[in-house]
C-alpha cells in the first residue's frame, strides 16, 4: 500500500487534543467518524482489496473461413470481365475517377452500366435466392428459425451467437446462388487477358 498513517509524537498530540475536542463537540459527523476509528474500523486505503472471481458464459462468434484453392483458373474471370466491358463498359467506369463528376452525371452513367451488367448476368447465368428450409418462403425482415445443424456456407449468422442452436432471428437477406452458367466456349485463352483492345481512329 502507498498510504500509511504515521504516528504523532506526544507534544503535537497534547496540543492537538484541545482542537480535536472542540471539533468533536461541534460536529456530530466528525464525532461519528472518531467513534468508528475508536472501534477499530480501518480507512479505505488500509483494507486489502477483495478479489472477486465469477464464471461467465462464453459467447462465440461463428466465422466461416474462405475456401482455399490449390490452383486457380482465371480464364472464366477474365471472360466475365470481357463481357461486362463489352456490354456495360464496366472497366472504363471503375478505372476512371468520378470525384469531379456531379451526382446527376454519375447517376446517368450508372443507369447505362446497370442495364449492361444486368444483360450479361441474365444471358450467361441463372441466379436464384439461396434455397433452404429457413428462407424458402420467408421475406426480408421476417422472423425465421435456423436449426442447429444449419449449412454455414448458405446461411451466415450475424451478431453474437450463443450455444449450438437452434437460433431465432430476423432475415436480413435471402442470399444468392448460381444454378446455371452459360459462358461462351473459347479456344484461345491467351486473348482473355485483353479485356478491351486499344482503339485508334485513322
Amino acid at each position: 500500500m502507498t498510504n500509511k498513517i504515521k504516528p504523532i509524537s506526544f507534544v503535537p498530540r497534547f496540543f492537538g487534543a484541545f482542537g480535536q475536542f472542540i471539533k468533536y463537540m461541534a460536529s456530530g459527523n466528525y464525532a461519528a467518524r472518531c467513534q468508528a476509528i475508536s472501534e477499530g474500523k480501518q480507512f479505505a486505503f488500509e483494507v486489502e482489496p477483495t478479489v472477486i472471481t465469477k464464471e461467465v458464459e462464453v459467447i462465440r462468434e461463428v466465422e466461416v473461413a474462405a475456401p482455399i484453392l490449390d490452383t486457380v483458373n482465371a480464364d472464366g474471370a477474365h471472360q466475365l470481365l470481357q463481357l461486362l466491358q463489352q456490354e456495360a463498359r464496366f472497366i472504363d467506369f471503375i478505372q476512371e475517377s468520378i470525384d469531379d463528376y456531379s451526382d446527376a452525371d454519375v447517376g446517368a452513367a450508372s443507369r447505362q452500366i446497370h442495364a449492361g451488367c444486368s444483360k450479361v448476368l441474365k444471358q450467361h447465368f441463372t441466379i436464384d435466392a439461396v434455397s433452404t428450409s429457413v428462407v424458402n418462403t420467408a421475406v426480408e425482415n421476417s422472423r425465421v428459425e435456423v436449426p442447429s445443424g444449419y449449412d454455414a456456407k448458405q446461411i451466415k449468422l450475424e451478431g453474437k451467437v450463443e450455444g449450438d442452436g437452434p437460433y431465432a432471428g430476423t432475415l436480413i437477406h435471402p442470399g444468392w446462388k448460381v444454378t446455371e452458367t452459360r459462358l461462351p466456349k473459347v479456344t484461345n485463352t491467351e486473348s482473355l487477358t485483353i479485356l478491351a483492345p486499344a482503339e485508334v481512329e485513322v
